[in-house]
């Protein structure tokens, strides 16, 4: 099992595929770094890559890379996180900035790639999806909470 494979083993999204299920889907996924500052991810731009971060950090901000202070920080993504769950699903312009706080190295995964080797082979389409829904549910329900606490409205979640 090589690097990647091993890293995709231990994140969320694969918490429940077996040896061979990592190595196939770790065969579809690169490798790729940033510097501190580097735009990953820019608002309205079309793009269905999904993103494990390796090592390192970054910021999902409203405003772009040139905003000085953290007004627009919605929040940081830390390792074994993934971001780009939204356009990797539905395709649509990109809703935010990620900028990377430091030196990030980051696992990618293409739509297109993911599109053909689930073709193949459904049981990793169907634990993928599950699980990428799980993240997505717990965000939602996080931001539920956050929204009800700055609004002064505590409800029950």
């Amino acid at each position: 099992m090589d690097e990647v494979a091993r890293f995709l083993a231990d994140s969320v999204m694969c918490k429940d595929f077996n040896g061979d299920e990592v190595v196939k889907l770790a065969a579809v996924c690169k490798s790729i770094r940033f510097k501190s500052g580097d735009v990953i991810v820019a608002e309205d731009a079309r793009g269905r890559d999904l993103y494990f971060i390796k090592s390192g950090r970054a910021q999902i901000n409203l405003s772009g890379p040139s905003s000085r202070d953290d007004a627009g920080a919605i929040s940081k993504i830390l390792p074994g996180q993934v971001f780009g769950e939204l356009g990797f699903i539905d395709g649509a312009r990109r809703s935010t900035w990620v900028i990377a706080i430091d030196e990030l190295e980051v696992i990618q995964l293409a739509w297109e790639d993911f599109s053909q080797l689930t073709a193949s082979d459904t049981t990793i389409a169907y634990k993928f999806i599950y699980n990428l829904a799980l993240v997505i549910a717990e965000r939602l329900r996080d931001t539920t909470m956050s929204l009800s606490n700055l609004l002064g409205v505590r409800g029950k979640y």
